[in-house]
């Protein structure tokens, strides 16, 4: 039923939908380099296991807690090393993209629509690379499984609003075209 009224509703947008005239098109791709967090495995494996004896208990939470100590051991040869990935903002008419290489924390996709020069931004997540969790400070602060040191997160503090910097400097760029 749920699938049904979302269908009708978006048939009837369609129907209804105006095409505008683009003025514009361009885009920008740049790297961006972060660094892979240092991290302290006394402190990891205190977090995890806290979390997961209190939620989960018994066996399973060290079954999980191998999991993650697993990964730290993969990580470690690289913890304070660089790696560089992709940004990329398109322009479409007063429409901007934003493509980010990870899951970025709602906050810092807050932000990059709150500073855009366009009346009309979207951030669109996993393009062009994948390099996991993207946390902001607020994240790193507030703990929890997106923050662990694992392979699906392992960005250095500050790097998600670093990200952000670079992102809209570039929007600022396109405005100007």
């Amino acid at each position: 039923e749920a699938y049904q009224r979302i269908r009708r509703v978006v048939e009837e947008t369609m129907k209804s939908a105006e095409g505008i005239k683009v003025e514009k098109l361009a885009s920008v791709k740049r790297p961006f380099t972060f660094r892979f967090r240092d991290f302290d495995e006394a402190g990891e494996e205190k977090a995890v296991m806290e979390y997961c004896q209190k939620r989960v208990g018994g066996q399973a939470a060290e079954s999980i807690a191998a999991v993650f100590r697993q990964m730290r051991a993969e990580l470690k040869p690289f913890a304070g090393t660089e790696k560089t990935t992709w940004l990329q903002v398109v322009r479409i008419g007063s429409l901007a993209v934003v493509g980010v290489p990870g899951e970025m924390f709602t906050g810092l996709g807050l932000e990059i629509k709150r500073r855009s020069p366009f009346p009309y931004t979207v951030v669109v997540e996993l393009a062009n690379d994948w390099i996991g969790y993207i946390p902001d400070e607020e994240g790193y602060r507030l703990g929890g499984y997106q923050v662990w040191t694992g392979l699906h997160s392992y960005l250095e503090k500050g790097t998600g609003e670093r990200m952000v910097d670079e992102l809209v400097a570039m929007l600022n760029e396109l405005a100007k075209e």
